[in-house]
């Protein structure tokens, strides 16, 4: 079964859902008009937050994470077939990817429910996603990487360098931002602008993903046991 077209949901799918969701925010006064990628002016979350938006937020970014989960055990699969070491690496990226999935459903579950209890589980889901979804990221590139090496064969080495690049630059913004948090009192200001840079950055990454399997024609098959 052919399953390029996997990563290319888990990229689009998400990203479509938080613009739809802040123009219908936006148009509902919820949240004010603006460019959020330069201007700040709005959290990724407020663009969810209240009716209607929330629902075509929470109808999208849910299954999202689902299917997140799903790339991430295709991924493990992919990169099996490529290397017959680094196992634990896979595993470790493998496990890291279904964390931060979970993280996101938690996240969009309970986003807009009012109570401090609802607000830390939103403060857990979203920092599992971005941190666990970074880390798989630069252990799949690493990985990619070394596949790159020893296939010369299906000329991987530039999609490796694009895959470093995309995971490599949310992990030093998250770095970036918690240095200015600590010593930047103009933060805040800024702050939603670095998650929106972040976001888009975690979602070129399954783009290149579906570029090369798309390639190379990765397919996959499932066996039931015997």
């Amino acid at each position: 079964m052919k399953l390029s077209f996997v990563p290319l949901i888990v990229a689009l799918l998400p990203f479509g859902a938080i613009h739809v969701s802040y123009l219908i925010a936006a148009s509902h006064g919820h949240v004010p008009w603006c460019m959020p990628y330069i201007d700040a002016c709005t959290a990724i979350s407020a663009t969810g937050r209240q009716m209607p938006e929330s629902l075509v937020f929470r109808a999208t970014i849910i299954p999202s994470g689902a299917l997140m989960m799903v790339y991430w055990v295709l991924v493990s699969a992919w990169l099996a077939t490529l290397l017959d070491r680094m196992t634990v690496l896979r595993r470790t990226m493998l496990g890291f990817g279904l964390i931060a999935s979970f993280g996101l459903i938690i996240y969009a579950t309970v986003l807009g429910e009012i109570g401090d209890a609802f607000a830390l589980q939103r403060r857990i889901g979203v920092r599992l996603f971005f941190g666990f979804t970074v880390l798989a990221q630069l252990l799949m590139a690493i990985q990619v990487a070394v596949a790159a090496r020893d296939h010369p064969e299906f000329e991987l080495t530039g999609a490796a360098r694009l895959l470093v690049v995309t995971s490599g630059l949310p992990f030093l913004l998250g770095i970036l931002s918690l240095f200015m948090w600590a010593f930047y009192a103009g933060f805040d200001d800024i702050e939603h602008a670095f998650a929106w840079w972040v976001t888009l950055l975690v979602l070129l990454n399954p783009l290149i993903i579906f570029a090369i399997w798309r390639r190379l024609g990765f397919e996959a098959r499932f066996q039931a046991p015997a």
